[in-house]
């Protein structure tokens, strides 16, 4: 049987493409830094710094594909990543990779906006440099963060667009541009379909549903019954920086820096 190994298991994109995998056909483990128990996965620690050793882990397990769902947060992740890709290269065993990106199409143009989009970027030449079969996938945004807290998610509370608990909005340009989204369970059972293909596109495009942000905020006004302070950021602001930031959950784990950076690309 097939086996697919997803790094970052623990993180909450990869937790819900664990559990799709757990009611599919392959057999699954986790590779994880640190050792942790658990009753329906197979967890096999790893250390990113070592490529060598992680070659000899994949094919000791008969690794066939990762799955990376590596929050590429900082240069020592995104590192971590790349010398996960080179390692799959070197196994025998292992013939695909998926990178962690589960965003919208990454380009430099962007860079100024958020200069972590690099980390993408990177993992992408590596690929294409590599013997490795991949595929980017790109679902758009997430549509969990406007469903929470009541709909089922692994991911953490974090505000954009549209902050319904507070009645306010911080929209990017007119409102008017049409933006993708899909929700992670959705991207997580697309994921386990794709594993069946023999041959995987450059970009898996998801689409789960297509709305501007301003029927978005129809929506909200609707089903809360209140009007929306509403705050319309121009395009000289985007470029620079310069947002208007929502209010933020409790528990968000962002700096204000990457906060304005993630609402800019929103």
């Amino acid at each position: 049987m097939t086996v697919i190994a997803v790094a970052g298991g623990t993180g909450g994109v990869g937790k819900t493409i664990v559990e799709k995998l757990l009611d599919s056909k392959f057999d699954i483990v986790v590779l994880s830094r640190s050792d942790f128990a658990s009753q329906n996965i197979q967890n096999v620690q790893i250390n990113y710094d070592d490529i060598p050793s992680m070659a000899r882990v994949l094919e000791r397990h008969n690794i066939h594909t990762i799955i990376s769902a590596i929050g590429l947060v900082s240069d020592e992740t995104s590192q971590s990543q790349l010398n996960l890709i080179e390692a799959a290269e070197k196994s025998a065993s292992t013939k695909r990779f998926i990178p962690s990106e589960y965003s919208f199409v990454q380009t430099t143009e962007l860079l100024p906006i958020d200069p972590s989009i690099q980390y993408w970027l990177d993992a992408a030449d590596r690929l294409k440099a590599s013997a490795l079969q991949y595929t980017r996938v790109i679902p758009g945004f997430f549509m969990d963060y406007w469903g929470m807290p009541h709909v089922q998610t692994h991911l953490q509370p974090f505000t954009f667009g549209i902050d319904i608990p507070s009645g306010t909005a911080a929209i990017p340009g007119d409102g008017n541009n049409v933006i993708c989204m899909t929700y992670t369970y959705d991207m997580a059972v697309y994921l386990v379909k794709a594993l069946d293909l023999d041959d995987w596109p450059e970009f898996s495009v998801i689409v789960g549903d297509e709305v501007t942000y301003n029927q978005l905020l129809a929506m909200a006004e609707e089903f809360t019954g209140k009007k929306f302070k509403v705050t319309y950021d121009n395009p000289e602001q985007i470029k620079t920086g310069n947002v208007t930031v929502p209010p933020q959950p409790e528990g968000t784990e962002c700096s204000s820096d990457e906060l304005k950076e993630v609402t800019a690309l929103r």
